[in-house]
């Protein structure tokens, strides 16, 4: 489980790096729109703003792996299983079954 002082932020990476790219190519779609229909200046304006997006995306993408990074890092490590002298696996009965009943 990851700390609560990075779950927000990671969620919200997660999401911009899922829905950025989205964006970016609605935006350079536009552009190639406005640019077939000859207005340059609208074109050139969502040009800028695809490379906003896109670094933005970018930014978003570092953002997610840093931070996922720091969640695992941050995390108490699982508890060992010790084997020792004696010690037996305990064989889990199957779903559905009884935990005292033999299964052939």
């Amino acid at each position: 489980m990851h700390p609560p002082r990075i779950r927000r932020p990671l969620a919200w990476a997660v999401v911009g790096t899922l829905l950025l790219p989205v964006v970016l190519s609605l935006v350079l779609g536009l552009a190639g729109l406005l640019t077939g229909l000859g207005d340059d200046a609208g074109a050139a304006v969502c040009r800028g703003a695809a490379l906003v997006v896109g670094v933005l995306w970018l930014t978003a993408l570092v953002a997610a792996t840093t931070l996922n990074a720091v969640a695992i890092l941050a995390a108490p490590p699982p508890p060992r299983k010790r084997r020792g002298r004696g010690h037996r696996l305990r064989r889990e009965p199957p779903l559905g079954g009884i935990a005292g009943a033999r299964q052939p």
